[in-house]
């Protein structure tokens, strides 16, 4: 279960009013989600997303006090800002004329697979010249690509914030370590290789989105028209995908969930590879980027944790050596202020004389 912080949860019971007005709102807002996902109106640009995000912190937190609605923009909007110059500078590379990167990615999955390509092969043999029907459920799966990281966001918001803090950490430093590659070293997606000739077969995007509802068709004309063809190493869909599992896996204890977080990183490559999304090259290199992340984000709160229970160190005097001040406590229980004592021999304890009465 997740801890609940007290900068962002009520205690108080609410009232029979303020709970109606509770569930009202919730049951609103998630019926407005459905439908808004059904007809495709999501996902959506940065925007759109980060609307959607925050209208959900504040209807699931809708009787706290306005102090804390506040907070919640304060908290919220950096992070959105950071994201959307990501989104901005993503498409540097064909700003700064760097060469995009195709038939080297043709050859390592190649090379990988014995001379076979694994997204004609897997097009090939399941797909054929038509849809499968099991293609909404990897519609599902893509889509939660632009759902579910940010969704556990929201919840980690209104119910413990230092977690959801350390989660945004990792999200935007991924996010950033991947716009790094984009722009140093653009590679293109299958699908588009497959366009300009890297790959003599045909690459179809099979993807889809709009959890089964919306037509593949159509589903694959919008992300033709919003996908981008220099973003494909890393893949940022495992990446985010890896991290999730990784972030809900010590939160759970039963089985099948941590079953289903296993399985949920392993759908979306093969999603990826067989939707004409990415290679499995930078299907692989999404979860080292994601290890990675977390690795460098553990390091460095750690080492916070550890300067703020050591404090800050002490002084030392010009010349003094071994006798330096050093830190102390008030005898009486440990938490006083702290006094300089020296540290020389000459203040080790010594016995006291006995009061004469």
């Amino acid at each position: 279960m997740l801890g609940v912080h007290p900068e962002t949860t009520e205690i108080a019971e609410p009232t029979v009013p303020r709970r109606v007005i509770r569930y009202a709102v919730r049951f609103a807002y998630l019926a407005a989600l459905a439908v808004a996902l059904i007809t495709g109106a999501l996902p959506g640009g940065r925007v759109q997303e980060a609307a959607w995000m925050i209208g959900g912190v504040l209807a699931f937190t809708i009787d706290r006090p306005w102090r804390q609605h506040i907070r919640v923009l304060t908290d919220w909007l950096p992070l959105i800002a950071a994201l959307m110059v990501y989104d901005y500078t993503r498409d540097l590379a064909d700003k700064l004329g760097m060469p995009l990167r195709m038939h080297e990615l043709v050859d390592i999955d190649r090379w990988m697979f014995g001379g076979t390509l694994p997204t004609i092969w897997l097009q090939d043999h399941l797909a054929g010249d038509g849809q499968p029907w099991w293609t909404p459920i990897i519609g599902v799966v893509y889509t939660t690509h632009f759902i579910l990281p940010w969704a556990v966001a929201a919840i980690f918001y209104v119910y413990s914030r230092p977690l959801w803090v350390r989660y945004m950490r990792r999200i935007l430093l991924l996010s950033y370590l991947a716009l790094v590659t984009y722009v140093l070293v653009p590679a293109a997606p299958p699908w588009f290789a497959g366009r300009e000739g890297a790959i003599p077969e045909h690459v179809r995007r099979i993807s889809g989105f709009g959890l089964g509802v919306v037509d593949p068709n159509v589903s694959a004309q919008w992300l033709e028209d919003h996908g981008n063809y220099v973003a494909a190493v890393p893949s940022l869909h495992t990446a985010f995908s890896v991290l999730v599992a990784a972030t809900l896996w010590p939160l759970t204890r039963q089985w099948w969930l941590r079953a289903i977080l296993v399985i949920y990183p392993c759908a979306m490559g093969f999603t990826l590879v067989y939707g004409g999304e990415h290679w499995v090259f930078d299907v692989l290199l999404g979860g080292v980027y994601t290890a990675f992340t977390i690795l460098i984000t553990r390091v460095w709160e750690n080492w916070r944790a550890g300067r703020a229970l050591l404090g800050p160190l002490p002084a030392v005097g010009r010349g003094e050596g071994p006798e330096a001040a050093v830190p102390a406590t008030s005898e009486a229980d440990g938490t006083g202020p702290a006094v300089a004592v020296p540290a020389g021999p000459l203040n080790a304890a010594a016995p006291r004389k006995a009061d004469r009465t």
